[in-house]
């Protein structure tokens, strides 16, 4: 039997170690598959290494159907509570939580008792939504997990997969500079392969494409086909389970349809109203109201995430044309099938939403005086940023039309551009230009 082969999510599993013991629920959310479990397990290992014992914790994982059989939440309940170590604190993991029916009762009352700590995990948005929010409301924290971020991806290849062939190093970064132009990105249009010096190493390139989620990246160090079933199979249990037949959807066609829209479609401004018309102009009719639902019940599914504009003069979100973007990039290799050099600036512009949305607490799309800027973002201090991307800005026209946005806005909040480009992190008017591998890795703070 193959060892497990895992990499710490040292962002959660610090956010963990933060609210452990603390008199609040845990409530871990996020896209299927992205590491939920796995970290709770983790976790739990680690509370066994630190002298807590087998006894005081106990971890249900309701897709189980020997779990499920225990009961209803009366007879959880009764289960989990006959197995409580009196005068100790014990770790209670409920793992997918939302396929128990009136959860939120077993929740709180594992919640009220003064020797449960408690930590609960689901696939929806609806988790945190309706009756939970209710009748827990300030009493639960909840924390996002999304699939590998470039910086973990990165760490479990350097520990367990091929070692890159494409190397940003200082030598690969001198030949970088020696290539014109045209022929650094004229071959990459074409669908050539990638310079050699070019940041966007092999490594980078193919998470680009194959996207995060952790079980199928650690299939494709081994087998390309079988990662690719598995995100197929991950795809099909959020469309089929999570929205089929949570909401009974009968317009099927149409509904895998806006999905491959969406996908095909990163980056680019859309509405309801907008979707509807494209649609009937394939001769599929759809109204805009369901098309609104259509979009809720993806992003409750975290299979989506919906980006708003955010006006800059008048501080605040504007109600039309909004921004969609994946939770994960390998979705859309398995679902349109495009290759490699297909879209990468937008998949370049998916791959940052993810990291900004790791960062910080809001990302907005922003406008400012009819222009528009790939990302407004908030810290939790409300100090406030702003991010363009393009994949790459060695024309001089493409970095003046890149620069033009950010050079518009006249506050002295932090201004970043960022590309594919080796120049060596310049500055034009305040606005840092960095390089994307080096910023994805940390090695570039911009907070």
């Amino acid at each position: 039997m193959k060892a497990k082969r895992l990499v710490e999510r040292r962002r959660y599993m610090q956010r963990l170690r933060d609210l452990k013991d603390r008199d609040v629920i845990k409530v871990i959310t996020g896209v299927r598959r992205a590491g939920k479990s796995t970290l709770l397990q983790m976790f739990a290992d680690e509370l066994r290494q630190k002298g807590v014992t087998r006894k005081q914790i106990q971890f249900y994982n309701f897709e189980d159907l020997e779990t499920l059989a225990l009961g209803d939440i009366f007879q959880v309940h009764t289960h989990i509570k006959n197995r409580l170590v009196a005068d100790k604190m014990n770790y209670i993991f409920l793992d997918e939580v939302q396929n128990v029916a009136d959860f939120q009762r077993l929740v709180d009352s594992l919640y009220i008792k003064p020797n449960c700590d408690v930590y609960i995990t689901g696939s929806n948005a609806h988790l945190l939504s309706g009756e939970l929010a209710t009748l827990l409301t300030g009493r639960y924290i909840p924390t996002e997990v999304l699939p590998f971020s470039y910086s973990e991806y990165d760490e479990f290849q350097r520990l367990y997969g091929e070692p890159q062939q494409i190397s940003p190093d200082d030598d690969a970064k001198a030949k970088f500079l020696k290539l014109s132009k045209k022929e650094s990105f004229g071959n990459l249009a074409k669908g050539g392969v990638l310079p050699v010096g070019m940041v966007m190493n092999e490594r980078m390139f193919d998470f680009q494409y194959d996207g995060g989620m952790p079980y199928a990246v650690g299939l494709g160090a081994d087998d390309q086909e079988q990662s690719k079933g598995f995100l197929q199979s991950v795809l099909d249990t959020i469309i089929e389970k999570d929205i089929f037949q949570r909401h009974e959807i009968y317009a099927q066609a149409s509904f895998r349809k806006l999905v491959d829209f969406l996908m095909d479609s990163i980056g680019s401004l859309v509405s309801p109203s907008s979707i509807a018309k494209a649609f009937k102009a394939e001769n599929m009719p759809i109204d805009n109201k369901t098309v609104s639902q259509y979009l809720d019940y993806l992003t409750e599914s975290y299979l989506f995430y919906k980006v708003s504009r955010y006006d800059l003069k008048g501080k605040g979100l504007l109600r039309t044309l909004d921004k969609y973007y994946l939770s994960d990039t390998g979705f859309r290799k398995v679902r349109l099938a495009k290759g490699k050099s297909a879209d990468l600036g937008h998949l370049l512009e998916n791959m940052v939403y993810l990291e900004l949305r790791r960062r910080y607490v809001n990302v907005h799309v922003g406008k400012w005086n009819g222009q528009e800027i790939d990302f407004v973002v908030i810290d939790h201090d409300r100090n406030v940023a702003y991010f363009q991307v393009a994949f790459s800005t060695i024309d001089p026209k493409t970095l003046e039309r890149e620069l033009a946005p950010l050079r518009a806005i006249r506050d002295s909040n932090p201004k970043y551009l960022l590309t594919t480009d080796i120049d060596f992190n310049p500055v034009y008017d305040g606005i840092r230009k960095l390089n994307v591998a080096d910023w994805l890795l940390g090695k570039d703070k911009t907070q």
